[in-house]
């Protein structure tokens, strides 16, 4: 179809398939007039004289309304996108932060593989072994299935802490450092759901200014 623009009368040919029914708008090339062109349906009787016409390249533009509206809904893809990839491959850090975060994964199959998910530690304490001189320390407590499914138990991991006016703290520059750490494995492997198992470390030797007991998976 030939378009004319309202500013100046310069003249274009356009292909109808770029205007859609409703028109949208345009901008000319030589004076830069925005205008709302509609496509011209009509059939053309007689074709008119092509003389005047250029076949400079001419400019469809969207709307302002449109254009915020795309820009608008890339942002909120991208958005949306980024938290399903963060939570996807960051679920094992959103489980041990939010426990019952665990069931919703399960729903959409996928698997956490953080240790001692579902499992919990009770009743852990510390007793004191006197032999001679050397005192020894020794581990107990429980480790509790709260999930609903059969739980793999992990090693436990100990670490013997102490305060930060400790001279192995001092020279960490920490305010509380590790003074002793091992692992522990228990004589089981699973736990059935709600089941629980007893454990109790062997006993080592304590480290001189331990401030407290950390055990965790």
């Amino acid at each position: 179809m030939i378009v004319i623009c309202p500013n100046c009368s310069k003249r274009y040919m356009l292909d109808d398939n770029l205007l859609p029914q409703e028109g949208r708008q345009v901008r000319c090339i030589a004076c830069h007039h925005v205008w709302r062109q509609v496509p011209d349906r009509e059939p053309i009787i007689s074709s008119p004289s092509l003389r005047g016409i250029t076949n400079e390249p001419f400019e469809v533009n969207l709307s302002p309304e449109r254009k915020s509206g795309w820009v608008v809904w890339t942002v909120l893809f991208a958005i949306v996108l980024s938290l399903i990839s963060a939570m996807t491959f960051g679920r094992d850090f959103v489980v041990k932060h939010w426990p019952q975060t665990e069931r919703f994964y399960d729903l959409v199959g996928l698997q956490v593989s953080l240790p001692g998910a579902g499992l919990s530690i009770a009743n852990a304490s510390s007793l004191i072994h006197q032999e001679g001189q050397i005192d020894s320390i020794q581990i107990t407590g429980d480790v509790i299935n709260t999930s609903e499914r059969v739980r793999a138990i992990p090693r436990l991991k100990i670490r013997l802490m102490g305060q930060a006016s400790h001279p192995k703290c001092v020279e960490k520059q920490e305010e509380g450092c590790v003074l002793d750490y091992w692992e522990y494995k228990l004589s089981e492997s699973y736990l059935l759901p709600g089941e629980q198992i007893h454990f109790e470390t062997e006993p080592r030797p304590k480290v001189e200014g331990t401030h407290h007991i950390s055990v965790e998976f």
